[in-house]
């Protein structure tokens, strides 16, 4: 059993890298409101970092670890992650029952930062000694670190999939009790019809006022009303007649991929096929020093570079008051309920043999729940046409608790410290 000073170090570790991380989400929230960052530069950066530092994050660390006898010893990071998403949205769906608040709240509740955060956080940790103690002996702290990245980014993918499957229905169920702006017959509305595929909708408050100064600036000379034009159909691709079976099969699975997914499946055939993790994913082989160092260097925009946009969009997202009783709700679920189940999941099945018998995956099943909602939502409530403000003033609130993870961190090490 841990000493109180061995706990106490953990706790101010972890504590010190929880401000690490508010620091650099700080960093992005003041650079935006010296106006250094606009909407739409931070937009792109972060779906830059969506559409390509990330899934070259996931080949590059996901990759040397999917292999088949890696895949049975750590099955259980993505079974847990799911199963307890599964838990957390159930208890948002029941807040909402219970107390009549808005749906965003089941996937605030549901949904947990699952990539820059907790990976800052492991780095944050490392540099601290306070990853040293989950490290076997004769590892090196820095393996001990990548193999941990690895083993989130298992977890990062099933949220990723969970999120823009389920959380563009659900959000859009808060728009359903007011009057719709598609059918409202007002100026800003443009009906669909021929030539068109799908409405489009000029927001003055979200697109800028195309007459003002700052959507003269935003345009770079470019006529933004031209953009609000008819949208001219496209011919269709014809398949050949001989793949047409494969038509419908093709075009949905492709319905479900995303960026991230896709460099999940790249690095699992890499992870799977011997001749390809040799040449690619060994650092002997012959294409690791030009192909995947490169690869690499991408990978690690990633973290800091996202957790930074974080910040940012929380400056420049208009936000609105949540409510009480829907931000209490939320952050009791994600900082109170997601931890304790998880710190009991682990007490009850680390060690007997169900699972890998490693304190450092134990100690990620405790991480995986918890911590704020992932500020991924703010963009889906963009897509799906929901109002933002509520989600960002909470998700402004969750940031701003984040330093409570360093408890969590300090609880999940001690139980991990017991068990081992």
């Amino acid at each position: 059993m841990p000493s109180e000073q061995t706990l106490l170090d953990t706790f101010l570790g972890a504590f010190e890298g929880t401000i690490s991380v508010l620091l650099t989400c700080f960093a992005g929230y003041v650079s935006a409101r010296c106006e250094m960052l606009n909407r739409s530069t931070v937009k792109q950066v972060s779906k830059l970092c969506t559409t390509l530092f990330l899934p070259c994050l996931l080949i590059v660390q996901m990759g040397p670890e999917l292999t088949v006898s890696s895949l049975s010893r750590y099955w259980i990071i993505p079974l847990w992650g799911l199963f307890s998403t599964a838990i957390a949205l159930l208890l948002g769906w029941a807040g909402q029952r219970l107390l009549s608040l808005n749906y965003w709240t089941i996937i605030a509740c549901g949904r947990p930062n699952a990539n820059a955060l907790p990976l800052l956080l492991l780095q944050s940790l490392e540099s601290t000694g306070v990853l040293s103690q989950l490290a076997p002996d004769g590892d090196d702290i820095s393996e001990t670190l990548s193999r941990a990245q690895s083993l989130l980014l298992l977890n990062a993918i099933v949220q990723q999939v969970i999120t823009f499957q389920l959380a563009p229905s659900v959000l859009r169920l808060d728009a359903e009790g007011g009057p719709s702006k598609l059918d409202d017959g007002g100026p800003g509305t443009l009906r669909p019809g021929p030539g068109r595929i799908l409405p489009v909708v000029q927001d003055e408050e979200r697109v800028g006022l195309l007459d003002g100064e700052e959507g003269r600036e935003e345009t770079d000379g470019v006529d933004g009303r031209a953009a609000l034009g008819p949208i001219e159909d496209m011919p269709a691709y014809r398949w050949p007649k001989s793949l047409r079976f494969a038509e419908r099969p093709v075009e949905t699975a492709w319905a479900y991929m995303s960026p991230p997914l896709i460099g999940a499946i790249i690095a699992l055939i890499f992870g799977l096929a011997p001749p390809l993790h040799k040449t690619f994913l060994d650092e002997d082989g012959a294409l690791y020093p030009p192909i995947t160092q490169a690869v690499k260097h991408l990978g690690q925009l990633f973290v800091v570079l996202q957790t930074f946009t974080v910040g940012a969009e929380l400056a420049l997202v208009p936000t609105a008051a949540a409510g009480i009783v829907q931000c209490a709700w939320v952050l009791s679920v994600r900082f109170l309920a997601m931890p304790a189940l998880s710190v009991l999941f682990v007490w009850l099945t680390a060690g007997r043999g169900w699972y890998i018998d490693d304190p450092l995956v134990w100690f990620l099943l405790v991480l995986i729940p918890a911590g704020p909602s992932a500020m991924l939502m703010v963009s889906v409530a963009e897509l799906a046409d929901v109002d933002q403000g509520p989600i960002a003033g909470y998700l402004t609130i969750a940031y701003l608790l984040s330093p409570l993870m360093a408890i969590v961190c300090s609880i999940g090490l001690a139980v991990v410290g017991a068990k081992s």
